[in-house]
């Protein structure tokens, strides 16, 4: 499960929030065109990763039953996680298992384009960059070779990689910011087992010069960390630390998100994922909460959503446990994979049932489903449009 850099219409809708608080205090500051801007709207589209048995991006209208598949190709050539989204651009990536290639789907035409990375770098999270020349930028992660891959488009369709080397011990995503690339490091011995080596760290790479900074996570472990940057700050996840070597599992540390300032490089907060739960997938949602995808134990796996506020990182909307309770039409519990909220605060999930057969649920501000659409086969992330 991944967790996107914030979209075009993400960055808007926080900042059309924060304006219109602004104009509830201060009524004679604002006019009328920032209170009509202000006004959510629902999501152009819905869109679910499908990343196995039938992989590709299924799309789902706001309304009525309809969907569009687009096909990334055979199975055996996918096994993603997790995708990003951002100006209409779909990324993903398949790992050394299955033939490390990045995925660039232009969802507007449904065209996709796939490109060869190195063989057996084993990718982790691609990440729209800022680009120069009319061309497009895309930063990879590559865990097994211990550095990021920049691949440069250009408006023909063309192809050419760069590296940049040394990028940590287990590179797992890539941001650009304040004229430096940043990559998340798992700090994890991913080219064998995915051993945690240590703490998870966050490596600044300037543009110029030679300086690198380096800000460690304190007690936050996983092979899977990841990023979403929001203006000046960062938010690092990481799911956990656990043995899987014999059944019953063994838990060695839950999950933790951590709030990090970007410009004075350093962190800011933490928050611990609940006891005895493992993983933290994080998304921004429309609304500017966070939601966190994680298993409620290692036992069962039962999938559950925390939503978390953004400035302090406390659980919001939790009764007698920190995650949302969601419940179905008949009023039974209901196990909601990844998961996030539009800007009307409706949470979007997908539940994969028997055969793997994918749903898009929605659920009202009060946790009561409220839709359901079936959205694919082998469902494991979504975005909104």
């Amino acid at each position: 499960m991944i967790f996107t850099l914030p979209s075009h219409r993400q960055r808007v809708h926080v900042a059309r929030t924060i304006t219109a608080a602004a104009c509830a205090a201060f009524v004679t500051a604002c006019g009328e065109d920032s209170a009509t801007a202000a006004i959510p709207k629902p999501p152009a589209a819905i869109l679910v990763l499908d990343g196995f048995i039938q992989p590709g991006l299924t799309s789902v209208g706001d309304t009525g039953t309809a969907t569009t598949k687009i096909a990334f190709g055979a199975t055996t050539e996918f096994d993603a996680g997790g995708f990003s989204f951002q100006s209409d651009t779909a990324l993903a990536v398949s790992s050394r298992a299955a033939g490390d290639v990045l995925y660039i789907v232009d969802v507007k035409s449904s065209v996709v384009k796939k490109v060869q990375m190195p063989t057996k770098s084993n990718p982790s999270r691609a990440r729209l960059l800022k680009g120069s020349g009319g061309q497009s930028l895309i930063g990879v992660a590559l865990r097994d070779s211990n550095a990021v891959a920049l691949v440069a488009v250009s408006t023909s369709g063309t192809s050419s990689i760069t590296r940049i080397a040394n990028a940590g011990t287990c590179p797992t995503d890539v941001f650009q910011y304040d004229n430096a690339t940043w990559v998340v490091d798992a700090n994890a011995n991913c080219k064998v087992d995915y051993k945690v080596q240590g703490d998870v760290r966050l490596i600044r790479i300037p543009t110029t010069g030679t300086t690198r900074d380096t800000i460690t996570m304190p007690t936050m472990r996983g092979s899977g960390a990841s990023a979403i940057v929001l203006g000046d700050v960062a938010y690092i996840s990481a799911g956990g630390d656990a043995s899987f070597a014999s059944f019953p599992y063994t838990l060695i540390s839950s999950g933790v998100v951590t709030k990090v300032d970007l410009k004075n490089r350093r962190v800011l907060s933490q928050k611990n994922m609940p006891t005895n739960t493992y993983g933290a997938g994080t998304k921004l949602g429309l609304d500017g909460f966070l939601y966190v995808s994680l298993y409620e134990n290692l036992t069962t796996f039962k999938s559950r959503i925390a939503k978390l506020r953004a400035d302090d990182l406390t659980f919001v909307g939790a009764t007698t446990t920190s995650w949302l309770t969601l419940t179905g039409t008949a009023g039974a519990d209901v196990s909601c994979a990844s998961g996030v909220a539009d800007a009307l605060g409706r949470l979007h999930c997908i539940v994969n049932g028997t055969g793997s057969v994918t749903s898009l649920v929605v659920f009202n501000a009060g946790g009561t489903e409220i839709r359901r659409v079936l959205a694919g086969q082998g469902g494991v992330d979504i975005a909104l449009r």
